[in-house]
């Protein structure tokens, strides 16, 4: 039974590399040699170091994969990892094709460099910029407290009617009518398991005079690693359908949440079943669930004119309208007639 499961493993894992090939096919155009002499030799320097640091890894290589048959304890498998791929990066960080290719778009994160130049990015401008808008428009501590989230490790990026959404960017609501694309840039090697949620944070609630938290979408037991970082969402299961954004006439600006949560046991468990809700508390579900904030982005929207179609088409109801309440002029009595002037007149 474990051989027939290796087999049919190996066999997805190849079926996934060949597609990656396919898919990450360079278009990268080598510069021309024999005009610059110094440029010559420059390559010549490049390709030697390469080389040495290539053989170093092979050696580092056949290293790890001894400790791994002797038993080797965890922390020195780690470090021996470490310093194979350390070396993996050093064979090519210098070539042109490498970083050409991570500039455009033709990377394949189970190449070490790749991962290395992507996560790198990624913890750069990328990041700053999420969490800075995160607090700024108080995502953060208004859904989850900053401490429990800390610093998002996967980078998500959706991808609406009309394109990638930068975090906190405002967009019209016709524009996510169908559910987002959700791309998950993550760096583990295994698939693991995530639940994808989309809360509005910026709900009226009638009763209470504020502001309360609304469940758009939630789905269960969605793959992500290294080798597929868009989501097939139809694989997952969901616990609760989409509905789109429709933010109420009179009301301020509301903002959409989407959180990639890391399912529990490393994203190995399953979830497919749970009590939810459009009405629930994102800390009360995320703690239910003992679920773990890998990935996170937001939009903004207002009302417009096609919102009022969600509420008739999709929730069957009528659109409500928020306003200031209108005071009745101080010189009208309660049965609609003006005042007099002078009560003794």
């Amino acid at each position: 039974m474990h051989a027939i499961t290796r087999t049919l493993r190996h066999r997805l894992f190849s079926t996934q590399r060949m597609a990656l090939a396919v898919r990450h096919q360079s278009t990268y155009k080598q510069p021309a040699t024999g005009v610059n002499p110094a440029y010559d030799e420059a390559l010549e320097v490049i390709r030697a170091y390469s080389e040495q640091k290539a053989h170093e890894a092979t050696l580092a290589h056949t290293e790890l994969q001894k400790a791994q048959d002797a038993g080797a304890d965890s922390s020195t498998l780690r470090a021996l990892k470490k310093a194979w791929f350390d070396l993996r990066v050093e064979s090519r960080i210098n070539d042109g094709e490498v970083l050409w290719n991570a500039r455009n778009g033709r990377f394949d994160l189970t190449e070490p460099v790749y991962e290395h130049l992507k996560q790198n990015e990624w913890q750069g401008r990328p990041l700053e910029i999420l969490m800075q808008r995160l607090l700024q428009m108080f995502v953060l501590p208004d859904m989850l407290d900053p401490r429990f989230v800390g610093t998002p490790e996967s980078q998500l990026n959706l991808q609406l009617a009309r394109g990638v959404v930068e975090p906190g960017s405002v967009v019209d609501p016709s524009s996510a009518k169908e559910r987002p694309g959700i791309e998950l840039m993550t760096f583990h090697d295994e698939p693991r398991l995530h639940t994808i949620v989309m809360v509005d944070l910026d709900e009226p609630c009638e009763a209470e005079q504020t502001f309360r938290e609304q469940f758009h979408w939630i789905v269960s037991n969605v793959s992500a690693s290294k080798m597929q970082n868009t989501a097939d969402l139809d694989k997952g299961t969901e616990l609760l359908a989409y509905v789109p954004p429709h933010p109420a006439h009179g009301t301020p600006m509301h903002r959409y949440v989407v959180a990639v949560l890391e399912q529990p046991e490393d994203g190995q468990q399953r979830l497919d079943s749970a009590q939810v809700s459009r009405d629930m508390n994102m800390r009360d579900f995320v703690t239910e669930h003992s679920l773990r904030v890998v990935g996170l982005s937001f939009f903004r929207a207002e009302w417009n004119e096609s919102v009022d179609d969600v509420y008739r088409d999709v929730l069957k109801q009528a659109a409500p309208r928020y306003g200031p309440i209108t005071m009745p002029p101080k010189n009208v009595g309660p049965d609609g007639r003006m005042k007099y002037a002078y009560e003794n007149r």
